[in-house]
């Protein structure tokens, strides 16, 4: 294995890192000043990725090396519009558990009623987490396999 394959691995390993925090830290996610910071650094991730191709500095099979560094962009659209289905549907605000207690962002804390709400948040939490894996487990199979 060559330097540069190293640091090619390297990149997309912190990539999908950034992915678990997208995943992680979705209550960053509901103001639209953290949501931009959140897509500022994706689309970098992205035009990168898309660079990576174009310069054949890929060794994986075609378009993967842009799939996966799209993999946090397209993590902020499908949490978004899960947290806008469970606005719409339940009409209340969807918050996430960890640990059996409300969970922060980094720089949103989280203001729910754990009470009141636990199944509803737990479900939240749950679709979180499960939905964005398996449509993307999809997508990846459906695109390269």
């Amino acid at each position: 294995m060559k330097l540069n394959e190293i640091y090619f691995y390297m990149i997309l390993f912190l990539f999908q890192i950034f992915s678990v925090i997208i995943i992680t830290c979705s209550e960053d996610l509901k103001e639209k000043k953290y949501f931009f910071n959140y897509l500022k650094m994706a689309l970098l991730m992205f035009s990168i990725g898309c660079f990576m191709e174009i310069i054949n500095w890929n060794y994986l099979q075609n378009f993967e090396c842009i799939f996966f560094t799209a993999i946090p962009l397209a993590l902020i659209a499908i949490i978004k519009l899960i947290t806008f289905i469970f606005k719409f549907i339940f009409k209340n605000e969807p918050f996430q558990i960890y640990r059996n207690e409300l969970s922060d962002g980094i720089w949103v804390k989280n203001n729910g009623n754990f009470d009141r709400y636990k199944f509803y948040y737990s479900f939240y939490s749950i679709s979180i987490l499960l939905i964005p894996m398996f449509t993307l487990t999809l997508f990846y199979i459906f695109l390269f396999k």
